[in-house]
């Protein structure tokens, strides 16, 4: 039971002490002179008086309000239980996180990486702000597991929804960001549970990485003429450009913006050496054939409107823009072309196709999974073999002849 509040007798009031030269002086109560206000504070059965600090009568009793107010033991009750809700009130309100501030709050969580791995999680970040506030969603906490379901199933390269367009191959990526961003809201008391939990692993090496075959790729190499000579606008000073990109990705392997910021300093005879942009991983001294030397050469430092200091770089073009550029290029180009798959479906052509395409004949002419993972500049070998494992399983019958070449070395008779 809450003991009883006992009020004390308090008085609390307000007094001019008036100057020597003020009329009237003899009257401690008058209120329009510019006189000196006080209190006059009887508490405990003490007798204080205090200085309002003002020359008003109406601030002074505003201050001698607040003195009441303050030796009041039910107004302090009060005041004490109004401060507990107010606090709980906040409380309440600071869990109302919205997703938009949530998604810049955890970006500014995350380790600063590589410029190019900031841009990518800001992307994801502006994904799931704009999936959240289309399906009506502000809040962090309304955020449920069902919902992400529902969104992961629309997630396709032609998705109706911006937000939605996403590649097979980048789909376990951003997957990844999105559980990190609730895992991210359960930490700091935002969410209870991770509605991302459910989310199943969306496995790399069930999306079938497409090599171009050679015929392919000469293919794609002979369609950027007739297409530059049939867009209008910028797009038709890029014919050498996208001529030597794709002959620099299929025979260097490298991500397509890696191949955009190349710098001319980065090529010495037939060498390339560079800082890759994604996980600043280096390459160096690494051979590429004399087409490829070739294809970069007719793409003079003078060119107008190019980085002098860069093969594939526009003045006025930042970096993190770079690669959109040339992919909506590579978009329209494949309207002249036509590539089918393995199981005879039509198959776009997007440009990491080509570092596919590297890969790929590397493993096909017999070099190691762990100098290819190497070439790829893979933190992990276990990276190339989920994307490439169709590929591995084809070098058995390789090695298996390179087996029995061994044995037949050592003295060992095989018949078959």
């Amino acid at each position: 039971m809450a003991s009883e509040i006992n009020p004390t007798t308090t008085t609390v009031a307000v007094f001019t002490r008036h100057s020597a030269d003020c009329p009237k002086a003899a009257d401690r109560y008058w209120r329009r002179c510019k006189c000196r206000k006080s209190l006059y504070i009887y508490a405990d059965g003490k007798a204080t008086f205090v200085s309002a600090k003002t020359r008003s009568w109406e601030q002074a009793e505003t201050y001698a309000h607040a003195e009441r107010d303050r030796r009041d033991p039910v107004k302090q009750r009060l005041m004490e239980i109004e401060a507990v809700e107010a606090e709980k009130t906040a409380l309440q309100e600071s869990k109302n996180l919205t997703v938009v501030d949530a998604t810049d709050r955890w970006l500014k969580s995350l380790t600063r990486e590589s410029h190019v791995t900031e841009v990518i999680r800001g992307k994801a970040a502006r994904r799931i702000m704009d999936w959240a506030l289309d399906v009506k969603i502000p809040n962090v906490r309304d955020i449920r597991s069902d919902a992400l379901d529902l969104w992961r199933g629309t997630w396709a390269p032609d998705a109706e929804k911006v937000y939605s367009r996403i590649g097979q191959t980048s789909q376990s990526h951003f997957q990844g960001r999105l559980k990190n961003f609730c895992r991210w809201c359960v930490a700091t008391g935002n969410l209870e549970r991770d509605p991302s939990a459910l989310l199943q692993p969306i496995r790399l090496n069930d999306v079938r990485t497409q090599p171009l075959t050679p015929a392919q790729f000469n293919e794609l190499l002979a369609a950027v003429d007739p297409f530059i000579a049939e867009v209008t606008g910028v797009t038709k000073e890029y014919a050498l450009e996208l001529k030597a990109l794709f002959l620099l990705q299929r025979w260097a392997g490298l991500r397509i913006l890696d191949c955009l910021m190349l710098p001319r300093t980065g090529l010495v005879g037939n060498r390339l050496s560079l800082t890759t942009e994604k996980t600043g991983a280096k390459i160096e001294n690494r051979t590429v054939p004399d087409c490829v030397v070739e294809a970069l050469g007719k793409l003079l430092s003078d060119r107008p409107g190019f980085r002098p200091g860069y093969y594939f770089w526009r003045e006025g073009r930042k970096s993190e823009t770079l690669s959109t550029q040339y992919d909506i290029m590579i978009q329209k180009l494949n309207a002249y072309l036509n590539f089918n798959g393995e199981d005879g479906q039509p198959l776009p052509f997007h440009s990491h196709m080509l570092r596919d395409t590297y890969a790929v004949e590397l493993l096909l002419a017999g070099v190691s999974l762990e100098d290819v993972s190497k070439l790829l500049t893979h933190t992990s070998i276990k990276t190339t073999q989920d994307h490439y494992a169709p590929w591995v399983k084809s070098r058995l019958p390789q090695l298996d002849d390179k087996v029995v070449a061994a044995m037949r070395g050592m003295g060992a008779a095989v018949s078959a």
